[in-house]
């Protein structure tokens, strides 16, 4: 299958559009772990802090207001009371981690009672200077200190006799929330790109099993249009002996043996012989060529001299068809390629042909060869009726003919360009078009040089 330029690409396409498709599927399931896991740890972390706050809350309320209560609560929670905001930030108490060692250890937490102007009246857990307080009426928030560590905290308000006298804070450090969330994010970055891998290679075995009853029947339909043109071309060609047998025999013995309706169809059977010859030979060419029968046919040959040669022998159907065909050598140097040199003559021809067919009478076929750094450029130019945009992306298919009654009328089977196409193509080369209607076309065929 890898031989085959239009199943390996085909089969690279489908490849890729799978891993592709795979791979947003992964990214986005990833992404959506990620939100989930995030989101469940938060969850946890407020249920957790709300729990220790509502505690706090209800031994801390009903002491509000009542300073030797309080200082006793204080106490026992090993809290320092602090009775201006200097005095609360030379504290240094971390009894707050100890008193709720129980609850999430060795998580930071932070305790901070305020007054109903928010300012503090204790401190403990975190000092001020590294984490300044935030405003109490927002009940849920986010806070970085000042060493860019994120802390989660609760705002509570603190009532004696249902009016607000203060409010408290209770906090804990997110720091092995994000140092979790870091590694996961490190774990799914690092798995994307290696999972693609595999799912590249997987998508690269499974795309050419799929293709592979289809890649059979093509090399069936291969095979037969091959063994058919080449069993079609012994009775093909004992027809025409047939008929050039009798034509012989009819001019020889100088009698009216044939009559003028026999004779004329015998003209016609002859014709119609001679093009399904043709026809056959084109076939059975596709056919090696697309089995690469004739890559051990190649041999050295001189562009300029194969185009030189060809525009003498058709210069004759120019003048026929009262056309003018130029040729024009851009390069002084011999252009040499690797290749079978009657296959290049047959695709040049074609498109020289096709393009004095197509030009009308006063118009001018020109053939160009030209000299790239790797590359050998043969273009041939008509001022023709041009080629419609719909056309131009099917005009190499076989039996494709855009005027079915012209091509039939000058007899045409619609193979020329697709052969042209495909021993470009042998030939490790491509050949394009660029039309337009009523103004003509330009056939550019490119080939590797050979230095």
């Amino acid at each position: 299958m890898e031989r085959n330029e239009l199943f390996y690409l085909t089969r690279l396409r489908l490849a890729a559009w799978y891993a592709l498709v795979m791979g947003c599927i992964l990214g986005v399931s990833g992404l959506g772990v990620y939100q989930i896991v995030a989101h469940a740890y938060h969850e946890t972390i407020d249920q957790g802090l709300e729990s220790v706050a509502k505690a706090l809350h209800k031994s801390i309320e009903p002491v509000w207001g009542k300073p030797k209560q309080l200082k006793q609560l204080a106490k026992q929670l090993s809290l320092d009371v602090c009775l201006t905001q200097a005095d609360c930030l030379l504290s240094q108490t971390t009894g707050i981690q100890q008193s709720l060692s129980n609850v999430a250890d060795p998580v930071n937490y932070y305790l901070r009672l305020l007054d109903r102007s928010q300012r503090p009246l204790t401190v403990a857990g975190v000092q001020l200077e590294q984490l300044p307080i935030a405003s109490a009426e927002i009940r849920r928030q986010t806070v970085i200190d000042t060493s860019g560590i994120r802390y989660r905290q609760i705002s509570l308000r603190l009532r004696t006799q249902d009016q607000l006298t203060g409010y408290m804070q209770v906090g804990r450090s997110l720091k092995d929330l994000d140092r979790h969330l870091a590694a996961l994010r490190l774990t799914l970055l690092l798995g994307w790109p290696v999972t693609m891998i595999v799912i590249a290679i997987c998508s690269w075995y499974l795309a050419g099993n799929a293709m592979q009853p289809v890649y059979r029947s093509y090399q069936q339909m291969e095979q037969f249009t091959g063994d058919a043109a080449h069993e079609f071309r012994t009775p093909l060609a004992a027809m025409h002996s047939t008929i050039d047998a009798a034509f012989r025999l009819h001019g020889q013995s100088g009698s009216d043996l044939l009559s003028e309706p026999i004779s004329r169809t015998l003209q016609v059977i002859k014709r119609q012989n001679a093009r399904l010859s043709k026809l056959v030979g084109d076939l059975l060419l596709l056919a090696r060529l697309d089995q690469h029968q004739l890559a051990g046919e190649y041999c050295l040959c001189c562009l300029n001299d194969l185009i030189s040669d060809l525009v003498e022998e058709l210069a004759f159907l120019a003048i026929e068809a009262q056309v003018k065909l130029v040729q024009q050598v851009q390069t002084p140097k011999k252009l040499c390629i690797l290749g079978n040199e009657e296959q290049l003559y047959r695709l040049f021809s074609n498109l020289i042909i096709n393009g004095i067919q197509a030009t009308p009478h006063g118009g001018q076929v020109t053939v160009t060869l030209e000299s790239g750094e790797r590359y050998a450029f043969i273009i041939v130019q008509d001022t023709g009726i041009g080629i419609a945009p719909e056309h131009q992306s099917l005009i190499f298919g076989r039996f494709y003919r855009i005027d079915r009654d012209r091509s039939r009328a000058s007899g045409g089977s619609g193979l020329g360009l697709a052969l042209a196409c495909a021993i470009a193509r042998a030939h490790k080369g491509s050949i394009q078009v660029q039309s337009q209607l009523n103004k003509g076309s330009t056939f550019t065929v490119k080939l590797p040089l050979q230095h």
